[in-house]
């Protein structure tokens, strides 16, 4: 065979060999890779999903606004205030004929916000709205049905939470707001503010969209009321109303707001449902609040380094019992400086304001077990909750 003729023999021979070969190859790579992708994605889909990230926040909230709004009404109240001069003698007696003239006192009105939480007729609103009001009255409807108008007394206050309850009593009242738990609200949550903002607009019901900010935030240092913070827009009216989540439950009433131009700057506060039902109990039951008192007096959690420092070990946590006051439920009980809370009534404590809520929530005379860790070992002890004032130290703010 010719030079010439047997390299145009291997020319056509490698050409027929070899591309079947690459394509062969390349076609076994997209096969491979193919068969890899579709049992990740097999994979991925049999993996479990969390119910809660399942749980989508829908496109409209309306539904959720439609079961919570009939139950939102709007409070007007008057409000007189005596007008304090001084003596007749330090008036210069040019301007004293002019004072004559000024009215011993003063009225005022005051708008707010109210929730229907019950079918009697309760309502829950903020204690600022109606605070020194002679006379308070309610409205309740939209603007597609009749408004109604109607007196409602005060059945009691706390001062402690900014919260009062009235009584309607009226036939024609709204169902109540369906109540959700406080407890179980995370930080992301998506929620809505529902209420009246408006003096110019009465009847007009008002939502605002945000989430949930932060949970847990005390007011001035003090740890009573573990506040719901929201960005949600809760304006001059709001207070008072409703915080609901996208089921339309009620998760918190509407308190104060931190702005420093006097309207909404995203920094909004409610008071968590569970601790405001607990109140509304109370002011039913007695017509005030008292809280159960324990008498101790503790420090922040135990952590981990805490532990460690002050009994040898990591594992133990609560609160640490800085001092028992003299004669108070938790001596007669024989509780003791040095002790450790762990749980009461049977629930880990997690936080200071948790635990101080758990004995807020009861009354005087009720019995708590205290889980308490003592030099290595773990008891219950029963107390009787009394009544006195209860003591906190607030913490120390680190200088800058």
């Amino acid at each position: 065979m010719q030079p010439e003729s047997l390299r145009e023999f291997m020319k056509k021979f490698l050409e027929f060999i070899i591309w079947p070969t690459v394509a062969g190859i390349l076609f076994a790579v997209i096969l491979v890779q193919y068969q890899q992708i579709d049992r990740l994605g097999e994979a991925l889909s049999q993996l479990p999903v969390e119910d809660d990230l399942a749980e989508e926040v829908p496109f409209s909230l309306a539904q959720a606004v439609d079961r919570a709004a009939p139950s939102i009404i709007s409070i007007h109240s008057t409000i007189r205030q005596q007008i304090q001069l001084p003596p007749e003698e330090e008036i210069p007696p040019l301007f004293r004929n002019l004072l004559k003239n000024i009215p011993a006192e003063r009225s005022y009105s005051s708008l707010g916000s109210g929730v229907i939480v019950s079918n009697e007729g309760h309502v829950l609103t903020s204690l600022h709205v109606i605070e020194g009001a002679e006379d308070i009255e309610v409205r309740f409807g939209d603007n597609t049905s009749q408004t109604f108008i109607s007196p409602a007394r005060l059945i009691g206050s706390d001062t402690n939470t900014d919260l009062a309850l009235l009584k309607i009593d009226s036939g024609d009242l709204p169902p109540p707001i369906p109540i959700g738990s406080s407890d179980t609200v995370r930080v992301g949550d998506t929620v809505l503010a529902i209420g009246f903002p408006s003096q110019e607009l009465i009847s007009q019901k008002s939502v605002s969209r945000g989430i949930v900010s932060a949970l847990g935030i005390p007011q001035d240092g003090l740890p009573i009321v573990d506040y719901i913070q929201t960005d949600a827009a809760i304006n001059y009216g709001n207070s008072g109303g409703a915080l609901v989540n996208t089921r339309g439950e009620l998760i918190g009433i509407n308190s104060f707001i931190y702005s420093q131009s006097g309207g909404s700057d995203g920094i909004g506060f409610a008071v968590p449902i569970n601790k405001a039902m607990g109140v509304v109990d109370q002011l039913i039951s007695f017509g005030e609040v008292t809280p159960g008192y324990l008498g101790v007096i503790t420090g922040e959690m135990l952590t981990k380094e805490s532990s460690l420092n002050f009994f040898g070990s990591e594992d133990v946590t609560g609160l640490l019992v800085e001092q028992v006051n003299d004669g108070s439920p938790a001596e007669l009980a024989g509780v003791s400086a040095g002790d450790v809370m762990t749980a009461i009534d049977g629930i880990t404590i997690g936080s200071v304001i948790g635990a101080i809520d758990q004995i807020n929530r009861k009354a005087p005379g009720q019995m708590v077990n205290l889980s308490i860790y003592r030099q290595g070992e773990s008891m219950v002890i029963p107390v009787e909750l009394g009544t006195g004032i209860s003591q906190y130290r607030i913490p120390e703010i680190p200088s800058n």
